[in-house]
């Protein structure tokens, strides 16, 4: 555990400031007595830094020797004298202070104290302080003034109107800012932003939770992040801590994979992975192009709380000497981290599988099938037409043949049968397909020509017996 001490110096009427202090480790308990082998003295005069004049006080910040460190601390008690250089010390409990101004009464006065070492110089830069109070090309001098200003007004009642006349110190000159910065400075200090700091034991903690689900809602302010069908929403990651701010980090075993993702809140806005994070939940945004991978997301939470100590200059047998007021900063730290993988979405490309082609294809197949049952009889059994008409008789001859009785009657065979015969066989096909005859009907054609010809024969052959005849009975007249 990383500890930071800040120290207040009590000092005879001048006293001088307050500072945070690296190196002294944190009581885990603040009712637990500080250890024998701590030492404690007051600092080399060539280490002090003097302010402005506050009120006609010019405050100094000393130096106090703390187990072998040095550190600069401010004097909460306005009217008893420092020790000299070098004087031993004994280091105790808050609780064993041995004024009796508002420090020793009033538990927020402690608190108050506390956090004005912690919110201002040393403890921060003048750059950090500047920026925290609007304040202007501020020096070491105004902003010691002004803190050791604030720690008076509540451990002695001093400046109780908030009214200070800022004038040059013995060594300090005033500048052209000087009134203002430590007007703005007091103002900031023992306003309302002063919320006051506990002792305390403090405890870290932070966790992720990966609240990832198939179905889950995006916000509507995502929706607009997804520019791909391939691209990947991990998310919600819900983040608790025991502090408001957090610091992320994302890496991964693949290089560059984690420079490619975005880390969203639930406004769709990008969260700076640089500076501390405020939000409840996140999202990651992976793109389609990034392959199959994983990340791993950590969070980290930093708790601080302050325990007390005092260092206690010997009694020189007459009086006793300031107190120095030591503010331990604990610092706890807290950590976690879950992994989210996701499988790249391989998206086949439209020309490599046209579902346009397909249904013209099916379409043609059908019209290119031929009716087996209506062509293959009429193309296989073709008939030849007769060479020859079924009578031939001599032209002198034709009014006999006609006027016998029985040719009258057997010449209509040939006559009825002569629409039946088809005049070649192509021709008969589109008809009896137009007319949509049955295929039973079609098979029957050739049987029906094979009639036909004995008919024609036997007509020929009657048409044979009455020559005969004919030449018989003119022979005999």
């Amino acid at each position: 555990m990383k500890t930071t001490v800040l120290a207040t110096l009590t000092c005879l009427g001048m006293g001088a400031t307050s500072l945070l202090m690296p190196g002294l480790a944190a009581a885990n308990d603040a009712s637990v007595s500080v250890e024998e082998e701590l030492t404690a003295q007051m600092g080399p005069a060539q280490e002090y830094q003097r302010g402005l004049s506050v009120n006609g006080v010019a405050p100094t910040l000393r130096s106090v020797v703390v187990n072998g460190e040095s550190i600069l601390a401010y004097c909460i008690e306005y009217w008893i004298q420092a020790a000299d250089p070098d004087h031993e010390s004994a280091v105790t409990t808050w609780d064993e202070f041995t004024g009796d101004n508002h420090f020793k009464s009033d538990p927020q006065v402690r608190q108050r104290v506390a956090w004005i070492l912690r919110h201002s110089y040393p403890t921060l830069t003048l750059d950090e302080l500047a920026q925290q109070t609007g304040t202007v090309q501020l020096s070491a001098a105004e902003a010691i003034s002004a803190t050791q200003a604030a720690i008076w007004h509540f451990t002695d009642d001093f400046v109780p109107d908030g009214k200070l006349t800022v004038e040059s110190g013995p060594t300090a000159q005033l500048a052209e800012h000087s009134s203002d910065n430590v007007r703005k400075i007091f103002a900031y200090l023992t306003g309302d932003s002063n919320t006051g700091l506990t002792e305390q034991e403090v405890q870290a903690s932070v966790t992720l939770e990966d609240a990832t689900e198939p179905n889950v809602d995006v916000p509507e302010p995502l929706s607009s992040v997804i520019a791909d069908d391939g691209d990947h929403l991990l998310g919600p990651i819900r983040l608790n801590a025991s502090t408001p701010e957090v610091d992320l980090s994302v890496h991964s075993a693949e290089e560059g994979v984690h420079e490619q993702l975005s880390v969203l809140d639930a406004e769709g806005e990008p969260v700076d992975m640089n500076q501390s994070v405020h939000a409840d939940e996140l999202w990651i945004h992976v793109p389609a192009e990034v392959e199959t991978g994983s990340v791993q997301l950590t969070a980290e939470s930093v708790e601080y709380g302050y325990t007390g100590r005092l260092i206690i200059p010997e009694p020189d047998g007459q009086r006793r000497f300031q107190t120095i007021v030591v503010v331990d900063q604990a610092t706890d730290h807290a950590a976690t981290e879950i992994e989210l993988a996701w499988e790249q979405v391989m998206i086949e490309e439209p020309a490599e599988d046209p579902p346009a082609e397909e249904p013209p294809a099916e379409v043609r197949t059908p019209e290119a099938s031929p009716s087996p049952t209506v062509e293959e009889p009429l193309i296989q059994e073709p008939e030849p037409e007769p060479e020859q008409s079924p009578v031939q008789q001599p032209e002198d001859e034709e009014p006999e043949v006609s006027q016998t009785p029985t040719a009258s009657t057997e010449p209509e065979a040939p006559e009825e049968s002569e629409p039946v015969e088809p005049s070649s066989p192509q021709e008969s096909v589109p008809e009896e397909i137009d007319e949509a005859e049955p295929a039973a009907e079609l098979a029957t054609t050739g049987a029906h020509e094979t009639r036909n010809i004995l008919i024609a024969l036997g007509t020929i052959a009657a048409g044979i017996g009455l020559l005969v005849v004919n030449r018989f009975r003119r022979a005999r007249m």
